[in-house]
């Protein structure tokens, strides 16, 4: 493999001993092998740290015990600190790629017209159960899209695993349940603090706001189907949000941050109605049958400084036109297809 398509991958973990074995083993059996993997612990409460470090004979290792649960965005910039390769695979505690997973993503990559240009590649993403992650037959993310609404939606979610979205394409961004990034895609778009992914996001939707500041940047997403993942995901949106009460209140909040960080006026020109509406929705379920999200409004209220001044950096660093980023959501959830390219 070309040093320049050298991977390593990191993987955040809270309480996931049960599936971490199929993880890693998962990430063992990759064809060609990580350069390193990084497993960062948010302060488990179980025996997830211990279940991790079990892998040093098998894995090029390393565990990053956090003393306390400072979230999955905070944790990924820590793993992403302790790598170097030139790709970088995120990965769940509770996603298994297939041995070619990698492979495949390099692959279409490479074959893609300005390949030098592609900042992301994410596959095919199937639902799984136990703690073996054994496939379901249903699709997870066939990448993510976005809506006139400003709402991202991993597209496919919930489907039959029948073959639809069965073509490479290009798409809005890549869930970080398994995405490789390419390292200087990422390095350019860091805020001044470092921060890769926003930390004030904690968990939930900042690989929405990560796929927008590359999107910002002119780095393309790629969409490989024959890369395929297996996911557990314990939070399934179409099967609703009663009893998810802090999913519920991070999910409010950072989607008025993503907003606030990448959205500029003219966005909110080309996709008006229907952001507002969404929003009275929003604001209106917290006020009546989702009170337990009411706090997601004064966080916001807290953070409005830092959100500015976030957003003033993104879009004095643009190099897309507003019109062509703001037209990934004028397609209401569309990708853009590849001519067919890698692979049989």
């Amino acid at each position: 493999m070309p040093d320049e398509h050298l991977y390593d991958v990191v993987v955040v973990t809270h309480g996931h001993a049960q599936t971490l074995p199929a993880c890693l083993g998962a990430v063992a059996g990759l064809v060609p092998a990580p350069r390193s993997v990084v497993v960062v612990d948010n302060a488990s409460g179980d025996a997830s740290a211990e279940m991790a470090a079990a892998w040093h004979d098998r894995l090029p290792l390393e565990v990053l015990r956090r003393p306390d649960n400072s979230g999955f965005a905070a944790g990924l910039n820590q793993g992403l600190s302790r790598s170097t390769a030139p790709w970088v695979l995120s990965l769940n505690p509770d996603c298994a790629p297939r041995p070619d997973f990698v492979a495949r993503l390099l692959e279409l990559m490479c074959a893609a017209p300005q390949a030098e240009g592609v900042g992301a590649v994410t596959g095919r993403l199937l639902r799984g159960r136990g703690p073996g992650i054994e496939p379901e037959g249903v699709l997870d993310a066939a990448g993510m899209v976005v809506t006139p609404s400003g709402r991202h939606l991993d597209r496919g979610a919930g489907e039959p695993d029948d073959g639809r979205y069965g073509q490479a394409a290009r798409v809005f961004g890549g869930t970080a349940a398994a995405t490789l990034y390419r390292r200087h895609a990422l390095e350019d778009v860091a805020y001044p603090d470092g921060q890769v992914l926003a930390e004030s996001f904690f968990a939930y939707r900042e690989d929405a706001e990560l796929a927008w500041r590359l999107q910002w940047r002119g780095w393309s997403c790629l969409y490989a189907p024959l890369a395929v993942a297996i996911h557990r995901r314990g939070f399934r949106p179409e099967a609703g949000r009663r009893g998810h009460d802090l999913v519920n209140l991070h999910s409010v909040k950072n989607r008025f941050l993503l907003r606030l960080h990448c959205a500029d006026l003219a966005w909110h020109l080309r996709c008006f109605p229907w952001w507002l509406l969404r929003d009275l929705a929003v604001v209106a379920a917290c006020l009546s049958v989702e009170t337990s999200s009411l706090p997601a409004l004064r966080q916001l209220w807290r953070l409005r400084k830092d959100a500015r001044r976030r957003r003033r950096w993104v879009l004095s660093r643009a190099t897309a036109a507003p019109r062509e980023v703001a037209g990934w959501f004028r397609r209401g959830g569309h990708a853009e297809s590849l001519q067919p390219t890698a692979g049989p």
